[in-house]
């Protein structure tokens, strides 16, 4: 139910966050969480703009967390690049189904709702805490490591 640009927005948040504020290139990004660069490129200027990142110019530059990890749900992060959309009405337009919907649309809204919130349950510092020695969106170890914010990722 996520878009391709949401799953990719939130390995590069939980990449940053765990970071620690070390700016991070886009193509460490890339690289280690698995994602073409030219589209990471394109994610992290979503959001830069609104604010979840902040980007340094310069030989030591790269991208930092912009918002605080320990407020900034998952849900936050899918509402910057493709909020979940909720079923209101008949998507087919059916005068029957204008008093509530049918069962088949009713059973969707209701998994987008758990999937809204689980999501919003969540925050990207909780994410990360509770990953223990699970290496969270990073490339696998037969995969050549990237160094993440001064550690090897």
């Amino acid at each position: 139910m996520l878009s391709t640009t949401s799953e990719y927005a939130l390995r590069m948040m939980i990449l940053l966050t765990e970071s620690e504020g070390n700016p991070t290139t886009c193509a460490m990004l890339a690289k280690a969480g698995r994602i073409p660069q030219q589209y990471a490129s394109k994610v992290l200027n979503q959001l830069r703009r609104a604010g979840m990142v902040k980007g340094q110019r310069g030989r030591y530059g790269g991208f930092v967390i912009g918002c605080d990890s320990t407020a900034t749900t998952l849900l936050d992060v899918v509402n910057v690049i493709d909020p979940l959309e909720r079923i209101m009405e008949c998507p087919l337009g059916r005068s029957e189904h204008s008093a509530q919907l049918c069962p088949l649309h009713s059973q969707i809204d209701s998994a987008i709702a758990s999937l809204e919130s689980s999501l919003a349950a969540l925050t990207l510092r909780q994410l990360v805490e509770n990953a223990d020695d699970l290496p969270l969106c990073r490339a696998d170890s037969g995969v050549a490591t990237v160094t993440i914010g001064g550690r090897a990722g």
